[in-house]
């Protein structure tokens, strides 16, 4: 029974946080942000050789605050981009994004809150915004695992 108080509801959480960001909005399934997001604008990343993801995820910024949207606070990215990203190296292979004091809150890349998940694929990121302006999520309840311990023959019957 603890097992399933614990596991079950972190993969129900994993599922629900699968449908936030990619659900294509068909039958049972919400509509995710990433098929409601805009594209990002490749013509940003100029033809100068050695641009790399975080200049990419930098000019996305530059893209939404150009576009008078909402400033934005969040940034969705994969395990495998996001350390791509923090162990880049300079000439002297010098970290760029070395640890700081602000790395424990995962504030180091870009000013923003970073989240790391495997539910979005690598090559892919989604920046937004957590104000209330932009998006409110309901859950009419937190889900809860309930097992009933009586005997069969403790239940009505019909």
């Amino acid at each position: 029974m603890s097992y399933l108080q614990v596991a079950l509801p972190y993969y129900v959480d994993l599922e629900e946080e699968l449908q936030m960001l990619s659900g294509d909005g068909t039958s049972e399934f919400l509509h995710g942000l990433i098929p409601q997001a805009s594209a990002f604008n490749t013509s940003l990343t100029h033809a100068v050789a050695g641009w790399n993801t975080s200049d990419i995820i930098g000019r996305a910024i530059e893209q939404i605050l150009t576009a008078k949207e909402l400033v934005p606070t969040f940034l969705v990215i994969n395990p495998i981009d996001y350390y791509s990203i923090r162990l880049q190296k300079d000439a002297f292979w010098q970290v760029y994004f070395g640890r700081s004091a602000r790395a424990s809150r995962r504030q180091d890349l870009v000013g923003l809150n970073v989240v790391v998940t495997t539910n979005i694929s690598s090559g892919t990121f989604l920046i937004g915004s957590g104000s209330l302006i932009a998006a409110e999520i309901r859950d009419r309840m937190s889900m809860q695992v309930e097992i009933a311990t009586q005997h069969a023959s403790f239940f009505p019957r019909i």
